[in-house]
């Protein structure tokens, strides 16, 4: 139900049973709903979602987004479910409904709000510190992954690249196996490891298991002539139709990407002919041979231009 005016401090009544929730009903799998009591109670009962947000993303505006999504999904929906807050969609405020209005209660909660942030984050670095996912690990997973997110790519020099649990450790038995390709592994045992930047793996969350890392892609043709004349190593397989473009798409993502992280410039020349030598495979695919792709280019630079000059301006004007 919306609210028709904020409530004034002096009218909110005290609530001791926000000290309870904090100390006794609170489950915890992951440090929001703290942060977010803490944020409301030190300004004076409510804040809007983008203070929420940058509470729990600690002033790193970069994530300001994704954490803006995370206060509208969980804890909204559990603090809102306990009657802890309320939330009014004019202006996106959230306001805390139990706000203490003695010092000493006041005092109190924020304590706790402390001890549960602090204890949180010390039961993830003792996790996070066991040998079997430590730093060796960590470098052998990076060196595998190219020093890129194994999703979308990225580079470690963009964006921080997090060591994911494939099958997460929410999923992990007793003893710390969890079931991979039909046997059990350790939890933190290389085959269950994977580069995910921060965006990707937050996105993943701990209730997907996909393995996103790429172990085969497209090939040049010579490259392959010559390996399987050779003998040696895996057999290669011939993609066909649909099957084709789809990973014609893929290669072109990863070389762009590359494109875009590489600085030498004879490098960036190379990466350039890779993705053209794409770009005429996916017209064969689509029916236009290497020559009349070139054509249609030629002639589109005749009749609009090129991209020399750097113009620019609306996106309307582009669609050319």
């Amino acid at each position: 139900m919306a609210i028709e005016k904020p409530l004034q401090l002096e009218e909110l009544m005290e609530q001791p049973d926000l000290l309870d929730f904090l100390e006794n009903r609170m489950s915890m799998t992951d440090v929001y709903q703290p942060v977010i009591l803490k944020e409301l109670l030190l300004n004076g009962g409510e804040s809007t979602k983008s203070q929420l947000a940058t509470a729990l993303a600690g002033h790193d505006l970069a994530v300001q987004e994704y954490y803006e999504r995370v206060v509208m999904r969980w804890p909204k929906k559990t603090l809102t479910k306990h009657g802890m807050v309320e939330y009014e969609r004019k202006g996106s405020r959230f306001r805390l409904l139990t706000y203490p209005t003695n010092q000493a209660d006041f005092d109190q909660a924020v304590a706790i709000c402390d001890e549960k942030i602090t204890g949180w984050f010390e039961r993830k670095m003792t996790r996070e510190r066991a040998h079997e996912a430590g730093a060796s690990i960590r470098y052998e997973v990076l060196k595998l992954a190219g020093g890129k997110c194994q999703l979308c790519g990225i580079s470690s020099q963009v964006r921080p690249i997090d060591i994911d649990h494939i099958v997460p450790r929410s999923k992990a038995n007793k003893d710390g196996k969890v079931k991979m390709n039909g046997k059990l592994i350790d939890v933190n045992d290389r085959q269950n490891l994977q580069a995910l930047c921060f965006s990707c793996n937050r996105a993943k969350r701990n209730q997907d298991n996909t393995d996103f890392r790429r172990r085969n892609t497209l090939i040049r043709d010579n490259v392959a002539t010559c390996h399987q004349d050779a003998r040696q190593g895996p057999e290669l397989k011939k993609l066909e139709r649909e099957v084709l473009i789809s990973a014609l798409y893929e290669k072109l993502e990863i070389d762009y990407l590359s494109l875009m992280q590489t600085k030498e410039t004879h490098l960036r020349q190379e990466k350039l002919a890779d993705v053209i030598e794409l770009a005429f495979a996916l017209g064969g695919q689509s029916g236009i041979n290497r020559e009349s792709l070139l054509q249609l280019v030629e002639q589109k630079r005749r009749k609009f231009g090129g991209y020399e000059k750097g113009y620019f301006g609306p996106g309307s004007l582009a669609a050319q």
